[in-house]
């Protein structure tokens, strides 16, 4: 067993962001099989990296708590107005218009993988924009530059 990893526990947490969706829906939208699932949440087999990343697209969950329980459960990135909402099982839905953006701007989507591959540092940043107001945020945009690549 990997040292600080109890897959037990994992699989729990796992569980928990599934909610009342089934494993057979899950299973089709991560690319898996039902039972892989089962055995994860079971803590009979450690989730694989690709499994990690099907149920982030599909929770919005962060893959640190459910790694280790520790962080903030659900990772929030939005762009105004309702991005995204929450279930009462905690699960988060992101709007068509969040998610084919995107789809559209994988510069975007690298720039948040790479703060949030920067462990504290990065995920502080990334923290701090989604608490700023607007109007910073408008600051923030006009000292990058418009068209900046």
């Amino acid at each position: 067993m990997t040292e600080g990893f109890i897959y037990q526990e994992i699989g729990r947490r796992i569980r928990d962001l599934r909610g009342k969706a089934r494993q057979k829906d899950w299973a089709v939208k991560i690319g898996c099989d039902q039972g892989y699932i089962s055995q994860v949440e079971n803590g009979v087999t450690k989730p694989s990296l690709a499994f990690l990343k099907g149920v982030v697209s599909i929770t919005g969950a962060s893959i640190d708590w459910m790694l280790t329980g520790r962080g903030p459960k659900m990772g929030d990135i939005g762009t105004g107005g309702e991005p995204f909402s929450s279930n009462a099982a905690g699960a988060v839905s992101y709007s068509d218009e969040l998610l084919a953006y995107l789809s559209r701007n994988p510069r975007a989507m690298q720039g948040i993988y790479r703060l949030m591959g920067m462990d504290d540092a990065g995920r502080v940043i990334l923290e701090s924009i989604g608490d700023m107001e607007d109007e910073k945020i408008t600051g923030l945009a006009a000292l990058v530059g418009p068209g900046r690549r």
